[in-house]
């Protein structure tokens, strides 16, 4: 019998740790820790959370309270424990997949330990889309998105089961994960991690007590760095302590329902989420300029260098969304092209603005309409969007009968209702409040596939964040739609394009009505 000694006695003791937390605390770095050595450290709060050993084992918590940290850890961890055996990491959609799937591969390459159960060829055993690592020692880690009807998640059979963003997973793949996972074997787990949305779906139900999952719930203020000016901070950007989306972003709670702006899947058909594709490589052209990256020889509007194949879009739509210090500036730049027959509106160029003074503003906005020349440049003239929009206008210069400006919460005519011609169309008018309009029509063009987006992850995770609740008052007992109140700059600057566009073709037709309008009563 050979006996180990102190150092092989204190590793065994490491490693018998399942869930892995003894071994990170001992191997990984953290540039953020606050620690002098910058030795990775777990909360307090999150130790017994991480090392629940149940069969099924839920997480109903707010945001950034490790969720995504615990799969990472249990992804890096399962190779030394389980040789041989096999993890499916599961999640709604691509976009969710590839950043998470990403971290997990870099943790493993970083960390010499488990660098060498990763075999010498080329590529190192990964694989990508879907994602895949093989061990040297029979090991496997899998990435899959369920689809709409589960069949991507079919006949994995894995030892270890990871589902993340389970709010949105869809009730077809929840019901195929059910015969996924290995219940034969006792060390078999399936962990679901989520934050509420109020609807009650399968994350709901297996989130209640006696539903025969352990269900964790932790708040932000779990965190240690929660401070009293980020709680004063949170509460201004969503509203109120009691908004829907303070209950269930901060406290984790189900609260009330609120609606998502885009059905999940519609919203991912419209994306190219093949991240070599020309489209993301070659077409969308994404700019971010900061305050610091600016200086008195250097002009924003020779920084703005977008792809000259932009130039065969001859019909270009653009909106901006208007920031300046704690929020930044986002400008959206759509083009239309013809797809079998069917005009689409492709996104061609995402710039972000931080910190950027209304002067460079100014001359960003006349590099984008010099280099697009776009039928309409909508923008925000709400709050600091106004000095902007004032300023723009006053040059007077060949574009500015194409820039307008939109208060979000302003009615504008859309339409009318029927009326005899001899009937003043103004009476029969139909407004809409802008901010309502935009997403709307933004949502019409998600779910009729008029519109075409980039891999952009940040993007995305934007536009589907967004939610909205009907809220009633004595004044309106109907209730009236309130929208989240995050940040949500990419979103408004889709929406003020998009209804842009569909102002433009309305407004070209009130002008031919009230012109025949005019010269019926000259006649008469």
């Amino acid at each position: 019998m050979v006996i180990p000694d102190e150092e092989e006695s204190y590793l065994i003791a490491l490693l018998e740790d399942m869930s892995g937390i003894d071994m990170a605390e001992f191997l990984w770095e953290d540039p953020l820790a606050d620690n002098d050595e910058h030795i990775f450290r777990a909360w307090d709060f999150q130790r017994s959370w991480w090392r629940d050993q149940s069969t099924r084992v839920i997480d109903q918590c707010g945001r950034a309270i490790g969720k995504t940290m615990s799969i990472i850890l249990r992804g890096w961890y399962f190779p030394l424990w389980n040789p041989g055996a096999g993890m499916v990491v599961t999640v709604p959609e691509l976009v969710h997949l590839n950043p998470l799937t990403s971290r997990v591969e870099d943790r493993l390459k970083e960390v010499r330990l488990t660098n060498e159960l990763l075999p010498r060829r080329h590529g190192r055993g990964f694989t990508h889309r879907p994602f895949q690592v093989d061990f040297v020692n029979g090991c496997k880690i899998l990435g899959r998105i369920p689809q709409k009807d589960g069949k991507g998640v079919k006949g994995l059979h894995p030892m270890r089961l990871e589902m993340d963003e389970a709010q949105d997973y869809p009730q077809a793949g929840w019901i195929e994960l059910v015969e996924t996972l290995r219940h034969g074997d006792e060390t078999a787990q399936w962990r679901a991690h989520g934050v509420a949305k109020g609807v009650r779906d399968e994350f709901y139900r297996h989130s209640q007590d006696g539903s025969g999952w352990s269900v964790h719930r932790y708040t932000g203020m779990h965190r240690p760095n929660w401070s009293d000016d980020e709680r004063v901070a949170k509460i201004e950007s969503y509203g109120s302590r009691d908004s829907p989306d303070y209950r269930r972003n901060i406290l984790g709670l189900h609260g009330d329902a609120t609606n998502p702006l885009f059905v999940l899947h519609r919203l991912m058909a419209c994306v190219d989420d093949f991240e070599d594709s020309e489209y993301n490589s070659d077409v969308y052209y994404s700019l971010r300029i900061i305050d610091e990256m600016l200086d008195d020889n250097t002009d924003i509007y020779d920084m703005i260098d977008p792809p000259m194949s932009h130039k065969t879009f001859t019909t270009t739509w653009v909106g901006m969304d208007v920031g300046m210090t704690n929020h930044p500036t986002e400008i959206l730049v759509y083009g239309d092209e013809q797809v079998k027959g069917t005009t689409k509106t492709k996104l061609l160029s995402r710039f972000h603005l931080e910190r950027i003074t209304s002067r460079d503003q100014r001359r960003a906005v006349s590099k984008i309409m010099d280099f697009y020349k776009p039928r309409r440049f909508a923008m925000d003239r709400t709050g600091l969007g106004l000095p902007v929009y004032q300023e723009l206008v006053a040059q007077e210069d060949r574009w500015t009968k194409r820039i307008v400006g939109y208060a979000f919460n302003e009615k504008v005519v859309i339409g009318w209702d029927e009326h005899e011609e001899w009937e003043d169309a103004a009476d029969f008018e139909i407004r809409a409040i802008v901010q309502e309009y935009a997403y709307d029509l933004l949502r019409k063009y998600v779910d009729e596939k008029l519109l075409v987006m980039p891999m952009d992850i940040e993007l995305l995770g934007e536009w589907q964040g967004q939610t909205w609740v009907r809220e009633k008052s004595s004044t309106s007992p109907y209730g009236k739609k309130s929208y989240s109140k995050g940040s949500f700059h990419t979103l408004d600057a889709g929406g003020l394009a998009v209804m842009g566009r569909e102002l433009n073709i309305f407004e070209a037709v009130k002008d031919i009505k009230e012109e025949s309008e005019i010269i019926g009563l000259i006649v008469a």
